[in-house]
């Protein structure tokens, strides 16, 4: 029993930019343990995100909670309205910090941290092992400071990717409205002005934990350092990827915490693996000390950088053939409503014969359909439509 808590504690502390699995909310009382997420940012926003280890109930084995939270500078000054997205773009770098959370009718706070400057980032770069397989991506950062060699990152990810097949027209039924007007026959229509459900983009964060020191380095630098791997079957290299990588200096301790986790995720449930109670952070209940509250708030002035990576450049990406497979299927129209029900749309319209005389009729085409999850994007990946203001290119 002790070898699975130890496990689960340490799963269940994956925090920002890290993936929390399913946890035993039984083995912590019916509560469940209380996960606090996001260091103290100077300089820029500070997000935080409470939750709590309940089992199966939500998608990750977690649920969000709500909460109060604030900064405390060491001056008395408070950021923040009560929400847990905190502006301490103006925050002064001379003072130590505190997160202060309320929650669940309790009282929490992190211990005081002065703040830390980070290095700047000095490039990303990306190496791919010899069989193809697998990319892995580096950071290089410029000399630090000789008082802290201590350094955690957080990756924020995005890319655009395509559905399998592009179509061209798609299926409207009877009683829709099309361009302002009531459409009283099943038709098919063409796409028009770049509208379309063939790109799509998505995002996330990286979900390891990206810890390392220089204690051992003649100069506090890093030079490719690996950070994260990413599968040549990956969805996210199939097109344009981007990162925006945080960089933070963090102290010793924070840094012993990072690893220890870090070690845990990868090396559960063995002989020597850490003891629960070693896992704890700097997080207090203030009504009842001796609870356990997991995660660890740093408080540092991080850099940043966005780094691109086109698939057409690196030739990395490899397409598994399944996803190509399909063969579209001639329907004619009094089948539509019925491909349309099971779960079928339109790929592309065509014609052999008599195409631009103007003279074609509805049985000059050919209405070829694909299953939609191999045309429409959203369904071929977990993104959307939403393609970010930021993005490199114009296509919608």
């Amino acid at each position: 029993m002790k070898k699975r808590l130890t496990f689960l504690l340490a799963i269940a502390a994956l925090l920002v930019g890290a993936c929390i699995y399913d946890f035993d909310a039984g083995l912590m009382g019916e509560e469940g343990t209380l996960v606090v997420e996001g260091d103290i940012l100077i300089g820029e926003y500070t997000n935080v995100r409470l939750s709590r280890s309940m089992g199966l109930t939500g998608p990750d084995g977690m649920i969000i909670v709500s909460g109060v939270c604030y900064v405390e500078a060491s001056d008395g000054t408070r950021y923040g309205n009560g929400s847990t997205r905190i502006d301490t773009r103006n925050a002064d770098p001379s003072l130590k910090y505190r997160l202060v959370v309320e929650t669940g009718g309790r009282n929490y706070t992190s211990e005081w941290e002065s703040v830390i400057q980070a290095p700047a980032i000095d490039s990303l770069s990306y190496s791919i092992n010899s069989d193809g397989s697998l990319m892995t991506i580096e950071v290089t950062t410029l000399p630090g400071g000789e008082d802290n060699r201590y350094y955690r990152w957080v990756a924020e990810q995005t890319w655009e990717y395509h559905a399998p097949f592009q179509a061209s027209h798609y299926f409207v039924q009877s009683g829709s409205t099309l361009d302002g007007e009531r459409v009283t026959r099943d038709t098919v229509v063409m796409f028009k002005n770049g509208a379309n459900s063939y790109y799509c983009w998505n995002n996330s964060v990286v979900h390891d934990v990206m810890v390392a020191t220089t204690d051992q380095l003649a100069e506090n630098r890093l030079v490719r350092h690996p950070l994260y791997e990413i599968d040549c079957y990956d969805q996210r290299l199939s097109y344009l990827y981007s990162v925006l990588l945080r960089q933070e200096a963090v102290s010793e301790t924070a840094y012993r915490y990072w690893t220890m986790l870090q070690k845990n995720t990868t090396d559960v449930g063995g002989l020597f693996s850490p003891e629960p109670y070693e896992m704890r952070g700097n997080i207090t209940c203030i009504e009842n000390p001796s609870e356990m509250v997991l995660g660890y708030i740093s408080v540092t002035a991080p850099t940043s950088t966005r780094y691109f990576l086109k698939s057409s450049d690196i030739r990395f990406h490899k397409t598994r053939r399944s996803d190509y497979e399909y063969e579209p299927v001639y329907v004619q129209r009094s089948e539509w409503r019925t491909y349309y029900r099971r779960n079928y749309d339109v790929y592309m319209i065509h014609t052999d014969e008599g195409a631009g005389t103007g003279r074609e009729t509805e049985s000059d085409y050919e209405f070829d359909w694909l299953p939609n999850r191999c045309i429409k994007c959203w369904l071929s990946g977990t993104g959307s439509k939403e393609r970010p203001a930021w993005w490199p290119n114009d296509h919608l």
